[in-house]
């Protein structure tokens, strides 16, 4: 295979020969302005014209090569060896150096000759100086570039600006959604309407909470008139409302009341304008919050601080105001008895108006004490059924012949642990209210009903107090338990009849509700949490007896209020006692330290200096083990009552008392056997296991009730914890049939990790007999359920010691 060499050599074509054509066409070569060349088949050259010379300088047939640009000649020889090769036809681009030492592109082509048979005999070819069509080209290229560069970058803004278009729609679509999300799940009721000169104000959209409120879809809603969505009074307050917002293009907002689902509603409305943009139309936006309970919660808030600002009040006045009850009663009393046969109907008239003063104002801080929860209770388990049913005689005396009395129980004998003269109290004053709203006569039911237990609350009995009276509207209905409010004509009711009912059923964990309507009558609901505990046994002192008298015995008298004092000494002694009296713990002491001995100490509780009268009287005891104790007291709160209830195996007299409720207190605690009146050990700190919360509570109270700390658990796992962590226990009360573990098993590790625990037995086996092991490693005790409250304490006396 030929290939090109760098070095052009060879003859002339025209050499030879003569004739005009020849000659002709060599001058037509020569003065080409393209440079023409011939090569034989093999590539090797044979023919450059004159054109080179002028071109480059240098020689047609000399060394080529030398004139071609350096990074061309390896890309020219490649193209043209394949033409030789190939036959095919020639074309190439490179850059030939200028007589002036310039750089110009040439374009060389070149085509083979072929004899007859197609054998290639020569190549010629030509090279065209194209460095200006270059340039020209070169210059529309970079045009283009710039042209092409300049539409791409104004692409790029435009698909930028496309970008931000559709960012800010999708942003305004954002927002609306966002506003929308708002505005459907807020709880306020929003609505938008316009305003217009000369038109009537029209809805044009609500959210969802306008839609539940007022019974539309915003679709019904739209462009209709308020008057014809809402109360024509409402529709007038707010369109005027609306149209002062849209004249003076300021916010409004004001509250107010409707009725909405059947119950009274308070709202605050809140409107602001927004302007459209014709320019006379108006838009307002308007918000609805419902307030209605936030006024709620307010008016539980006055009301917690009126009782409370009326518990201190009384707790401050209780003790001192019923001392000086104390002293009237009591003088008045001994008046009666020191003029005996002299007495005249005018002077036992003035008496007894006297008393029944006293016993009012006894009354009325009783009714203060009970409103702001602070009176002492004395819980027992108590049958609230047969307790109501034996109140029939009490209704029929009380409530007059006009009305007729109905009462009805579930049966089964449910027992709640509840001061037992305090719910009678609390259902006669319910009664008393009745027949007051029945002036003319009417119908009383009172019905006791056991409710089974529900989501978040046990078993509960039910008090139901139902009148065919007058009723109440709704603005009376929501203050009754307010203090002092009244519901009857002025002088006929002192307003703390309901407040009362009200503190004594919270005080004793339960709970009041009432149903009223005018013209229909009224419900009033009591609800007491059931207790495990058996009844116990009734306690009905006769009121109508005698004072039984004293036999000489000897009382300590304490009471640092003089008044009070000398008219105690002077009734205990005319009740057949021998009284020493003294006004402070200091100087009772000094009598015991003496040696001076009693049977009884009757001791004010609440007295300045110390050591306080239970701490004396603790001490009295140690020194005097069967010395009885009976305090005496307007107001005992914090002293010997705890969580509204008389600590355990205390022994109260509430002042002011008459003559004859303090004698038979008197003689029932010194009649009582020794040990029976609280001698007995302190306090205990229990863990009580049971898994059954009723069960637990019930028993949790009645122990409480006797004066103990009670720890619960409500799984075998739960009471090993508290052992594990040392806290102090003096008993484990623990039931057999527990979740995880036998109680007898858990008594048993109990007893390796606390030897010689006390241990009492709750359970509903009658044939449980405690493991030997456990009996003979400490004191043991078995209560069968249901128990009462004496079942319970003797078994804690009995393993406790």
């Amino acid at each position: 295979m030929s290939v090109a060499s760098p070095r052009m050599s060879g003859r002339s074509l025209l050499s030879g020969e003569g004739d005009d054509a020849r000659d002709l066409f060599a001058a037509l070569v020569q003065q080409a302005p393209v440079i023409v060349w011939t090569a034989r088949p093999d590539g090797e050259t044979e023919f450059v014209s004159e054109r080179w010379r002028a071109v480059t300088g240098g020689e047609p047939l000399g060394p080529w090569i030398d004139a071609i640009h350096g990074d061309d000649i390896a890309d020219l020889i490649r193209v043209w060896n394949h033409s030789v090769s190939t036959g095919d036809p020639y074309e190439n681009e490179h850059r030939i150096r200028m007589r002036d030492g310039s750089w110009r592109r040439f374009l060389c082509r070149a085509h083979a000759v072929r004899d007859v048979s197609g054998a290639v005999v020569r190549w010629v070819g030509a090279m065209t100086d194209i460095e200006d069509l270059a340039r020209d080209f070169d210059a529309a290229d970079a045009a283009g570039a710039k042209l092409a560069k300049l539409v791409e970058q104004r692409t790029v803004d435009l698909a930028d600006a496309n970008k931000r278009v559709a960012s800010e729609a999708e942003g305004r679509r954002d927002d609306e959604a966002l506003y929308t999300a708002y505005i459907d799940n807020t709880a306020d009721g929003v609505f938008l309407v316009t305003v217009a000169p000369g038109d009537p104000i029209r809805v044009v959209t609500v959210n969802r909470v306008m839609e539940k409120a007022l019974g539309f879809s915003r679709a019904q809603m739209r462009d209709l008139q308020i008057a014809q969505i809402l109360p024509t009074a409402t529709a007038l307050r707010l369109t005027e409302k609306i149209e002062e917002c849209a004249a003076l293009r300021e916010s409004v907002r004001y509250e107010e009341t409707f009725e909405l689902d059947g119950e009274e509603r308070v709202f605050e409305v809140a409107l602001a304008p927004a302007a459209t943009a014709d320019g006379r139309t108006v838009r307002v936006v308007g918000s609805a919050r419902d307030l209605t309970e936030r006024r709620k919660a307010e008016q539980q808030l006055r009301q917690s601080q009126k009782m409370e600002a009326v518990g201190q009040l009384t707790g401050g006045v209780a003790h001192d105001f019923n001392n000086l009850l104390q002293v009237v009663k009591g003088n008045l009393e001994l008046l009666v008895a020191e003029i005996g046969a002299g007495m005249t109907p005018a002077i036992e008239r003035r008496l007894r108006d006297a008393m029944a003063g006293a016993d009012r104002g006894a009354k009325l801080t009783r009714q203060l004490l009970a409103f702001s929860r602070r009176q002492p209770l004395t819980p027992k388990p108590t049958d609230v059924g047969a307790l109501v049913v034996s109140m029939w005689d009490l209704f029929e005396r009380t409530l007059g012949e006009t009305i007729q009395v109905e009462i009805t129980r579930d049966e089964g004998g449910w027992t709640a642990l509840v001061d037992p003269a305090q719910l009678e109290n609390a259902v006669l004053n319910l009664a008393i209210n009745g027949r007051d709203a029945m002036p003319e006569g009417g119908r009383l039911t009172i019905a006791v009903l056991h409710l089974a237990a529900s989501a978040g609350a046990g078993e509960r009995i039910e008090i139901a107090v139902t009148d065919t009276g007058t009723g109440m509207s709704k603005a009376v209905l929501a203050r009754v338990f307010e203090p002092f409010y009244s519901t009857k004509p002025e002088g006929r009711g002192t307003g703390l009849g309901l407040p009362q009912v009200q503190g004594f059923i919270e005080q004793s964990h339960g709970g009041i509700a009432i149903e009223s309507e005018e013209g229909s009558g009224t419900t009033v609901r009591l609800t007491l949490p059931r207790s495990a505990a058996l009844a116990a046994g009734a306690e009905r002192p006769e009121e109508d007896a005698d004072a039984p008298p004293g036999h000489g015995e000897r009382v300590l008298l304490l009471e640092d209020d003089e008044a009070v004092r000398r008219a105690v000494t002077d009734l205990v002694a005319s009740l057949g006692y021998k009284v020493d009296a003294v006004g402070s713990t200091h100087e009772a002491s000094a009598l015991i330290e003496r040696g001076q001995t009693y049977d009884l100490l009757l001791s004010d509780v609440v007295m300045p200096g110390l050591p306080t009268p239970p701490d004396f009287a603790r001490l009295a005891r140690t020194l005097q083990p069967g010395l009885k104790v009976l305090f005496m007291s307007g107001y005992a709160e914090n002293v010997i009552v705890h969580q509204g209830r008389i600590d355990a195996d205390v022994h109260l007299i509430q002042k002011p008392y008459r003559k004859d409720q303090l004698a038979k207190e008197l003689r029932r605690l010194l009649d009582e056997p020794d040990g029976e009146s609280g001698a007995g050990r302190g306090p205990l700190d229990i863990l009580l296991v049971e898994d059954d919360p009723l069960i637990a509570m019930s028993i949790a109270e009645l122990l409480g009730s006797f004066g103990h700390k009670v720890s619960e658990a409500r799984s075998g796992a739960h009471a090993k914890e508290a052992i594990e962590r040392g806290d102090r226990f003096d008993l484990l009360l623990t039931d057999l049939g527990l979740p995880d573990v036998d109680g007898a098993a858990l008594a048993e590790w109990c007893r390796r990790e606390r030897p010689g625990l006390p241990i009492v037995f709750a359970t509903g086996r009658d044939d449980f007999a405690p493991p030997v092991a456990l009996q003979e490693g400490g004191r043991i005790a078995v209560v069968t359920k249901p128990f009462d409250g004496e079942t319970l304490r003797e078994a804690l006396a009995t393993a406790a010691g």
